[in-house]
């Protein structure tokens, strides 16, 4: 009896698959995409080829990201329903989600056609044509479709975006900005402006558009971790920290997170700290090349030098880019005594690959003649006026082969390396070297030299057993040879008699030059390049200095309008300012080569007082720059003495030990009349 019931009442009821869809429709509006998913497939069994089910169910196949599976159900409803608009649009989309841009291109165009009022078919069909490289056919139709759909901001977008992926940012911008006046809320445009930006380093620009971001969407996963990374260019590492603990609180498994904060932890020197998320980030994301390769310098950084320099091999045996690898390996390699190979590398420098590009007409060399004696050998200076001074150490042993040399300077330097015995010419313009036989940068003077010889992978250094580098690719030298001396330079008489003068009204002796602060600060660096920064703190530099029995000479470049007041101030003694002689590097050369003692940290002032032939004391931030060594003396500058930030970012001990060593240096100098 109640199956006769049920049975009559089914008579009203409406066909099992369309409730099957009614219900899946309901699930999938509700979010529960499993129930929805359940639904559409039972659809599909009670109704075979049913297009309505195959379209939802490809559709829901297409949110989760299931390319494939949205294209086979796809196609299979366009077979039934050949011209139905949506049914088309939905397969262009499958088929661009499945990277099948020829096919999906094919499709837009087809909807395009059913639809030619429609402007997001045609945006689709411009984004197909760019993913297969045709950027020149998808910027013409994206042209015309914002000129028949001027308020689109998804077309203005989509312009962009071609101008960006053919490295045409200045219209990119342009483009973005206009999608914006369409739609300020439109955050893909808003994140596309701020990367725009960043890439053309107008980083305070690119800030105001992430947190333009934010502002709309606090949680947005891209702009958080793009409001990072410009901070951290902008060199706000405390702040970029800040952000990345957030993010990191949100997400504890997000890698580039952990990997960012590893970065502005370890740019505030505090590589002790940083560590663990050095480490976490690889750990996370263990194909990720980028964070194995920081994380493989943080351990050569801390001392964990075989481990670093291990992980370093393996990215070069395994990785796609092995240049990326080289150029972080090369300081690592110097400064841990591994010079052969790192003189090697060295040759793929950024720097070095841009001037040889930048001056192809001199056919610069990475090698020297068989025979160098009789040859005119030309060198091209590079990079700073401090590595200008410290790569020209090499130029005597060239001279010595029996070469004749010319070199390009700086023309801050050209005059002053005229009196160099090594250098038989010196000249400013780079076309003087056209007429030479061979030119070399002056970097790669030391691999073309082999200062050092490299050794068999097999040979062990002094006192290691041969067994410690198993898998090892480098190996030491176990005698290599010390480099060169710095370069002399001996300082012009009127420019000793000139700061002499200077140092008479500056007070008695002995003198005792400063220098806080050397290359370029974080907040004002604007390229793709790191470059080095080194600052030590005033107060405390002063404070370990007031046992100075002379006069204190600040020395340091462009100083801060209050910093000599807060020298003064801790030191407790006035102090006579001589930085204007940055200016005149022939009187910078005189003061450094007659003065009692130098200390700071490294910059040019260092190399001139090497060039002297006089001792400093260097203040080596953490992590060293590779000339001052990973720990030990500098075989560079092996009369220096040197002081180490810790590997938690403190200078205490540094200083410290620098006021302790005034003990000694005090008993052995003149006192004042």
């Amino acid at each position: 009896k109640s199956a006769r019931f049920l049975s009559c009442n089914n008579q009203d009821m409406p066909p099992q698959p369309d409730i099957f869809l009614e219900t899946g429709r309901r699930a999938h509006e509700a979010g529960d995409l499993i129930a929805a998913a359940n639904a559409y497939k039972a659809a599909l069994i009670a109704r075979p080829g049913d297009p309505k089910a195959l379209f939802f169910l490809g559709n829901l196949h297409l949110e989760q990201a299931q390319a494939s599976a949205a294209v086979a159900c796809l196609q299979q409803a366009a077979a039934h329903q050949r011209n139905h608009p949506a049914v088309i649009s939905s397969l262009a989309r499958a088929y661009f989600a499945a990277g099948r841009f020829a096919d999906a291109a094919d499709t837009y165009r087809k909807v395009s056609r059913l639809q030619p009022t429609a402007a997001e078919f045609q945006i689709g069909l411009a984004n197909a044509l760019a993913m297969q490289q045709k950027f020149r056919e998808a910027e013409t139709l994206l042209r015309r479709v914002v000129a028949r759909f001027p308020d689109s901001a998804y077309a203005w977008m989509n312009l962009g975006h071609v101008a960006r992926d053919q490295q045409d940012f200045a219209p990119a911008i342009e483009h973005y900005r206009s999608a914006l006046h369409c739609d300020p809320q439109l955050l893909d445009a808003r994140i596309s402006l701020g990367s725009a930006l960043h890439s053309q380093l107008q980083f305070e620009d690119a800030e105001l558009e992430y947190r333009a971001c934010l502002a709309i969407d606090a949680a947005h996963p891209v702009a958080r971790s793009n409001l990072v990374s410009v901070l951290i260019d902008l060199g706000r590492f405390a702040e970029a920290q800040t952000h990345c603990q957030a993010i990191i609180d949100d997400v504890p498994d997000f890698a580039n997170a952990h990997a960012m904060m590893a970065t502005a932890i370890a740019s505030q020197g505090r590589l002790t700290q940083a560590m663990p998320y050095f480490a976490r980030a690889t750990t996370l994301s263990p194909d990720t090349q980028r964070y194995a390769q920081s994380h493989a310098a943080a351990l050569c950084e801390v001392g964990r030098i075989e481990e670093g320099l291990r992980k370093f091999g393996k990215l070069l045996r395994e990785c796609a880019e092995p240049h990326m690898v080289t150029q972080m390996v090369t300081p690592v390699l110097l400064a841990s005594g591994y010079f052969a190979e790192g003189w090697s590398r060295h040759l793929q420098r950024p720097t070095a690959l841009r001037i040889r590009a930048q001056f192809a007409r001199l056919n610069l060399q990475q090698t020297l003649p068989p025979t160098s004696a009789g040859k005119h050998i030309g060198l091209l200076c590079e990079q700073g006026l401090g590595d200008e001074l410290f790569f020209l150490r090499y130029a005597p042993q060239l001279k010595a082969l029996g070469a004749r040399i010319t070199y390009c300077a700086s023309p801050k330097l050209a005059a002053m390396l005229q009196r160099c015995t090594a250098l038989d010419t010196v000249v400013s313009e780079p076309d003087d070297l056209c007429t030479t036989d061979t030119n070399l940068l002056i970097g790669d003077l030391p691999h073309a030299l082999c200062a050092a010889q490299a050794t068999s992978p097999a040979a062990a250094t002094a006192g290691e057993p041969a067994t410690l580098l198993r898998d090892f690719p480098w190996a030491r030298a176990p005698y290599a040879p010390l480099p060169p001396p710095s370069l002399r330079i001996a300082p012009l008489q009127q420019a000793m008699d000139a700061v002499r003068t200077l140092l008479d009204r500056a007070g008695p002796p002995p003198y005792l030059g400063i220098t806080w602060r050397g290359g370029t600060a974080p907040e004002n660096q604007r390229g793709v390049e790191w470059k080095l920064f080194k600052e030590i703190p005033i107060s405390g530099l002063g404070y370990a200095l007031r046992a100075w029995p002379g006069t204190v000479l600040a020395l340091q470049r462009h100083p801060a309008r209050d910093e000599l007041d807060t020298l003064q101030t801790a030191t407790g003694r006035p102090i006579a300012d001589l930085t204007a002689l940055n200016d005149d590097l022939e009187q910078m050369l005189a003061l450094l080569s007659v003065i009692d003692d130098y200390v700071g940290v490294s910059n040019t002032n260092m190399h001139l007082r090497a060039a002297a032939g006089k001792s400093a004391r260097v203040l080596v931030p953490c992590p060293a720059e590779w000339r001052w060594m990973n720990e030990g003396a500098s075989p560079w500058f092996p009369a220096f003495r040197i002081y180490r930030q810790s590997l938690d970012g403190r200078w205490d001990d540094a200083l410290i030990a620098l006021q302790h060593d005034w003990t000694t240096v005090i008993s052995a100098l003149p006192l004042p009349e």
